[in-house]
Order: structure tokens, then C-alpha cells, then sequence
């Protein structure tokens, strides 16, 4: 007997006249020639047609048995696709990172900046699962994150900022509506470095001048004249290079910078606290024949004369001229390090040919940033001018 639950749109098609008294997907046809009757299935699962000979009795039975083992196939069909999970109606938050990454490398942004994108977006995905789906995730899943760096401000800070560029894309892709993360609230930074004055920069560089490593008081005054990173003072060059990042043009030193990729062109006749651009250039050549702007004058461990100067080399430099100096910083903050040139070099560009101009040499995109440079953390007085 047919299971009556199979119903004929499962099995075949309505019985035609000639096939009513047979099992649905079974039927007959007649051979002219012979006048004999054959008998043949037809398996509703692919179509393919298979004899079952000219006996009718065992015909009915074999389709009846067949059809009964299809029911059981579909059946089991039928409830694994109710038990199988249902795909999200939201991508899944690895997807969302994996496409954040994409689209940060199809933006060219420098190495460190993506290496830096690639390890906060992957302690996201460690914290809120890679598998979870994107409209699942709360504000408080965020802050509860967020509040696992409460004794490391500055990595949350990075943090909240990660993720709010990863809702950006979300948002651009069409799988979000709202910035979850930019609704957290702002970790609350206080910076322990102290900013340098310029009364403490002139008796770091003139202890810097002392020391037998000339090279660190170029590398003082190439920071106050360029207000560059100390990556991009290590990489600067007399000429252009297949290479280059920086190197001194016919009149001008050409930057691109290594963070942000922004590209600066200073002009030689640039001029602050009686030094040009062109000048400190020139006073960095000597007797050691190099390639490099701030190179090696003596032998070093893993260095020879005229090789480049590395930058945690020019941050400890400017450490001893600094302490030579007795430049001790501000009560309870750390002393100024080397970054802190190019803070002192915006004010002061700032002060004598206003913001434009010293966000053009800082390559800043965004004068915000600017201000962040400029601002002294209430380390000096301000004056007001009558």
C-alpha cells in the first residue's frame, strides 16, 4: 500500500487515464510492434527512468516498495532541514572584520598602520566571537570589552577607535545602521609625557653638541625645521633613491611619510629659531661619506660609519643629551622624549606663520590633529597679548 502522506506533487504528476490504476511514478507502455506492455519507473528525485519489466503484478510491487523508500529518503530530507541552524540575517562578525581588512589594504595605508588594524581587530574577534552575528552585538558587549583595558587607557583608546572604523565599513556595506561603538563612552587618557619648551630644547641641543655622536644634535634640529616623525628623520637621504621616503631635492626636502603616506615638500628657505631647512641639510654632510642625512660618525656593535641611524637609536640620543642637560620634565610626568620635537616645532610654526601653514608641514589632513600638537597640556603659560 502507498503511505496515504505522500502527496502526488511529491511523487509525480496527476495519474493520466492510462496509468490511474498504477503507483504514482509507475507506468505503461505499449509496444505496437509486439503488442506487449512494458512497465517503467520514473524516480521523482533525479528523473531517471528505470524498467521494471512486463509483469504488472511485480511492476506494482516494485514501485509500491521504491516509492515507500523515496518517502522515507524525503522524510529524513524534510527534518534535517528543520533541524539544520538557519543562516543570520547579518553577517557574521568575522566576515565584518575579514572585508574592514580588505578595504583598509585596498586604501594603502602604511605597514605599520595595518599591522597595528590587523592586532585590534583580532582582539575584537577574540573577544566577541568570530561567529557571532553582527546584529547580535550590543553596546554593552563592546563596553564590557573596553573595560578590560581600564588599567591600560591608551589600549582601550586604540580599541574603541578600531572598532568604530570597523562599523564604518559596516555601515558603507549596507550591514549596519548605527556606530555602536562610537556610543561607548571615550576612554579618558592622561598623558604622562611631558611637552617640551623651548627653553628646554635649547639646553638639550646644547648638551647635544657636546657629545661625540654629532649626530644627534642633526637630528634635534631637523625635527625643530621639519616637524617630522623621527621614522622620517632616519629616512631622509642627500638624494632620491628607487626607494626613497625622503630625500633632499635641488630646493626642497620631500617627505612622504611613513603613518600616513601624506606627502610634504619643504622648501629649503623655511626658517625657525634662525635655522633653515637648507642649512641643517647642508650641516648634516661632514667627512663620512653616506647616503643618509643622520648617520653613524664612529663604529657601532652592529653599525659602521655612514650607516643609518636607527630610530630607537635617535630616541636613546636624544635621551643622553637630555639628561646630560638635567631636563628632568614636568613634576610626576615622565621627561619629554625625542616626539616631542615635532610637538615644539608646530607651536612655534604655528605662533609665527599661523595653523594653515603649520598643518601643511606637519602633513596633517585634518586640522584637529593640529591642535592636539599644539596643545602644551598646561605645561606653559599662556600669554595674553595686549
Amino acid at each position: 500500500m502507498i503511505p496515504p502522506s505522500i502527496s502526488e506533487s511529491t511523487m509525480g504528476r496527476p495519474r493520466s487515464r492510462p496509468n490511474k490504476d498504477l503507483p504514482p511514478n509507475l507506468y505503461r507502455k505499449e509496444d505496437k510492434r509486439t503488442g506487449k506492455t512494458y512497465y517503467n519507473f520514473r524516480d521523482p528525485r533525479d528523473g531517471k527512468v528505470h524498467g521494471f519489466g512486463t509483469d504488472k503484478d511485480l511492476a506494482v510491487k516494485g514501485a509500491i516498495a521504491v516509492n515507500s523508500t523515496i518517502y522515507t529518503d524525503i522524510q529524513a530530507m524534510r527534518i534535517a532541514s528543520l533541524s539544520k541552524p538557519k543562516e543570520p540575517d547579518s553577517p557574521r562578525f568575522g566576515r565584518v572584520i575579514l572585508r574592514h581588512l580588505e578595504l583598509c589594504e585596498k586604501r594603502k595605508l602604511a605597514t605599520n598602520t595595518l599591522k597595528n588594524k590587523l592586532s585590534m581587530t583580532k582582539a575584537w574577534q577574540a573577544a566577541i566571537g568570530r561567529e557571532k552575528p553582527l546584529n547580535e552585538i550590543t553596546v554593552r558587549d563592546l563596553v564590557e570589552t573596553l573595560e578590560k583595558y581600564e588599567d591600560r587607557p591608551r589600549m582601550a583608546q586604540a580599541m574603541r577607535s578600531a572598532a568604530i572604523d570597523v562599523w564604518k565599513d559596516a555601515m558603507q556595506e549596507g550591514w549596519a545602521t548605527d556606530n555602536l561603538p562610537a556610543k561607548t563612552r571615550a576612554p579618558s587618557v592622561v598623558v604622562q609625557r611631558s611637552r617640551l619648551s623651548l627653553e628646554e630644547f635649547q639646553h638639550i641641543h646644547a648638551a647635544a653638541l657636546t657629545l661625540s655622536d654629532s649626530w644627534i644634535a642633526r637630528a634635534m634640529e631637523l625635527a625643530i625645521v621639519t616637524a617630522q616623525r623621527r621614522e622620517d628623520i632616519a629616512a631622509m637621504e642627500f638624494r632620491q633613491g628607487e626607494k626613497s621616503t625622503a630625500w633632499a631635492d635641488d630646493d626642497a626636502l620631500c617627505i612622504i611619510q611613513q603613518k600616513t603616506a601624506s606627502k610634504v615638500r619643504i622648501p629649503f628657505g623655511v626658517e625657525i629659531l634662525g635655522m633653515t631647512v637648507g642649512s641643517v641639510v647642508k650641516s648634516c654632510r661632514d667627512n663620512i661619506v653616506s647616503r643618509w642625512l643622520i648617520h653613524h660618525q664612529r663604529p657601532r656593535t652592529l653599525s659602521k660609519p655612514g650607516d643609518q641611524v636607527w630610530i630607537d637609536t635617535i630616541t636613546k640620543g636624544f635621551a643622553r643629551a637630555r639628561d646630560l642637560a638635567g631636563v628632568k620634565g614636568e613634576t610626576g610626568k615622565t621627561p619629554p622624549t625625542f616626539h616631542e620635537l615635532r610637538s615644539l616645532s608646530i607651536r612655534l610654526y604655528a605662533e609665527a606663520f599661523g595653523m594653515d601653514f603649520a598643518q601643511a608641514i606637519a602633513g596633517h589632513k585634518d586640522a584637529s590633529m593640529t591642535a592636539v600638537y599644539r596643545d602644551v597640556r598646561g605645561s606653559e603659560w599662556v600669554q595674553v597679548r595686549v
